[in-house]
């Protein structure tokens, strides 16, 4: 009996490249303002430029997306001839501002309405290899708790971020349906746990040949809950 939910979030709830793409934006504004010598060297590529040279350092930041961002904006703002101290306090003043953009998300049509009416007969809980959060986004409502790869030290689809959730749920794997947009990082990391999986393909992409189908997928959120239900009734 399917018990509990997990969701992924960016391009499984809402499309995550415009989300970003705002927030760069508004960190920029904000940057022009309280560091103009960063903004005036570095511009809006800059942050990709300095995300890169910080993963060549210190790769295991890949999904640490907190600290990289915060890593990128001090080693950007120490070139710039800002201290040390300064840079520091204007990255952390900055990320503020970033976060709060990068919350502000667009859900995909029928996304809120699904996950209201999944509320009243499933716990529901999201598992995200991003940094959005789930009380910023408007979703603490509905979900029991939020976990990321910042959190458990690993992306998915390796099994940390399954085991702490279901290990948080009390509950066995085969009681519990992810849903995600990712074949390898959502279905397959489910899978591997034994966890239902629903694949949430809203544009049309071909699933690799190479991999085991996941238990369903729906190419509109609308069809989410009949989706959950029906696996509900054949388990």
């Amino acid at each position: 009996m399917i018990k509990a939910l997990t969701f992924d979030l960016d391009d499984t709830l809402w499309a995550v490249a415009p989300v970003i793409q705002r927030a760069d934006q508004h960190l920029l504004a904000w940057l022009k303002e309280h560091a103009p010598t960063f903004a005036q060297r570095y511009g809006i590529g800059g942050f990709g430029e300095l995300r890169d040279e910080i993963l060549t350092l210190k790769p295991h930041l890949a999904h640490h997306m907190t600290r990289l961002r915060l890593a990128l904006l001090t080693l950007g703002l120490t070139r710039c001839g800002y201290s040390e101290q300064q840079a520091q306090d204007i990255a952390e003043a900055g990320f503020e501002e970033y976060f709060a953009a990068r919350n502000q998300v667009e859900f995909y049509p029928h996304a809120l309405e699904q996950l209201q009416r999944l509320k009243a007969d499933y716990i529901m809980a999201a598992l995200s290899n991003g940094n959005a959060d789930i009380h910023r986004v408007g979703l603490g409502q509905l979900f029991e708790f939020g976990l990321n790869a910042e959190q458990v030290s690993n992306p998915k689809p390796a099994a940390d971020m399954f085991t702490s959730a279901l290990k948080r749920m009390q509950l066995p794997a085969a009681a519990v349906i992810h849903i995600g947009d990712h074949p390898e990082a959502d279905i397959l990391g489910a899978q591997n746990m034994g966890m239902h999986t629903i694949w949430v393909n809203l544009d049309g992409q071909k699933w690799p040949a190479h991999q085991a189908a996941a238990t369903a997928e729906i190419n509109d959120l609308s069809y989410l809950a009949e989706t959950i239900y029906r696996i509900h009734r054949n388990t």
